[in-house]
């Protein structure tokens, strides 16, 4: 995939722009064969550097999805001849699969809410698009996997972020659906809408990703990148199929102090963000290990329980009451033999409830090597009711 040539990109651009004013089908007929040549040569990474879908692009998420898929159908019959429906990648035919998959399970529905029988197929109906669930595992792979690969690539980001919304659009309206389909009384028209918008949506994106997004994924990622990708899949799970896979899952990478950075599987940090995250972190937090001897405690402004340097070194028995000793044994002794794995507590303190958690610390063979102990203020938590999104 070639990028377009400067005269070519402003003609496309100059084409979009007039194809979206308001004009007659005849006017839009002839803007098309004004500009037919054009279209012909486009290939799939060249909609990442038209106007419309430039990083800098003075059109809103909301305009380019309302005119995204009136592009992709003018420009459809020469983005096909790059669909690939045989990926030599796992990662990229699993999502393909997955894609297939859907598409079945939707047409399956059909029958059940053609006719106006959405009431007499409740059942069939709410059981059908509650399996609809699963397509969160493919919209997580995307974002949490593939768009942060495609980001440092693509010549834009917008149609990833475009994609995005998309997937927000679906999960909203399969939410609604839902909730429709759990009422006593169905508003069938309702209903009718609401499905028809999901269906329309959901083909909507698997059709971006077969005749743009996937294509040019292919092209702008490496091998080591793709299988790496895989590896990291199995995490989510699938959406409608089962993957058997012989290549192994654990990516394992043991944390390590290289280059003044302190690095694992999850990320790297200086030595300084380190000691600010676990000081920062709305909570108290000790470890013990498997000696039972205090081998570390975060320090925040705000403590709960005082904890103090020269409790390192510590016996844990030693740094509580006497009469709380026996428990504390107890629960890491429960630990140590696998007895349990988490206990937890709450109660009132100075005018604030703590909840205070144990969690059994132990390495990738199981073996126990120490205790955490959590302690958090939820006096605010528990006031907490209905949602505040991060939108709002």
């Amino acid at each position: 995939m070639e990028v377009l040539n400067r005269n070519k990109l402003k003609q496309l651009n100059q084409f979009m722009k007039e194809i979206l004013m308001p004009n007659t089908s005849a006017v839009k007929k002839q803007i098309y064969e004004k500009y037919e040549s054009d279209i012909d040569d486009i290939t799939p990474i060249d909609l990442f550097y038209l106007s419309m879908y430039k990083q800098d692009t003075t059109y809103s998420i909301k305009e380019i999805k309302e005119n995204a898929d009136k592009f992709v159908n003018v420009f459809h019959e020469r983005l096909q001849q790059y669909e690939i429906t045989d990926y030599e990648n796992s990662f990229f035919h699993n999502l393909y699969q997955e894609s297939l998959a859907i598409d079945k399970h939707l047409n399956s529905l059909k029958p059940y809410f053609k006719k106006k029988k959405i009431i007499e197929n409740k059942k069939i109906l709410l059981k059908g698009f509650e399996k609809c669930l699963e397509i969160e595992r493919k919209f997580l792979k995307k974002e949490n996997i593939l768009f942060p690969h495609l980001e440092s690539k693509a010549p834009s980001t917008k149609p990833l972020e475009v994609m995005w919304a998309l997937h927000d659009d679906a999960r909203r309206i399969l939410k609604d659906i839902l909730i429709e389909l759990n009422k006593d009384n169905i508003n069938e028209k309702d209903a009718i809408l609401l499905i028809g918008e999901y269906y329309y949506t959901l083909y909507g994106i698997n059709q971006k990703e077969q005749l743009i997004l996937y294509p040019v994924a292919v092209t702008l990622l490496s091998d080591k990148e793709l299988k790496e990708m895989f590896i990291e899949s199995s995490e989510y799970g699938y959406a409608f199929i089962e993957v058997v896979s012989g290549e192994t899952t654990d990516k394992r990478v043991d944390a390590h102090y290289q280059d003044g950075l302190f690095k694992t599987k999850t990320g790297m940090l200086s030595m300084k963000e380190l000691d600010l995250l676990f000081n920062y972190i709305p909570l108290d937090i000790t470890f013990v290990d498997k000696n039972d001897k205090v081998k570390y405690f975060n320090s925040r402004k705000e403590r709960h329980f005082p904890r103090n340097p020269s409790i390192i070194g510590r016996l844990v028995k030693h740094c509580h009451p006497p009469k709380s000793v026996k428990i504390v044994e107890d629960i890491i002794n429960d630990f140590k033999q696998g007895k349990k794995d988490f206990e937890e507590f709450w109660i009132t303190f100075n005018k604030t409830m703590l909840y205070i958690t144990y969690y059994a610390v132990r390495d990738e063979n199981n073996n126990y090597m120490g205790v955490l102990e959590v302690s958090q203020d939820i006096t605010h938590i528990k006031s907490l009711e209905g949602e505040k999104r991060l939108v709002d």
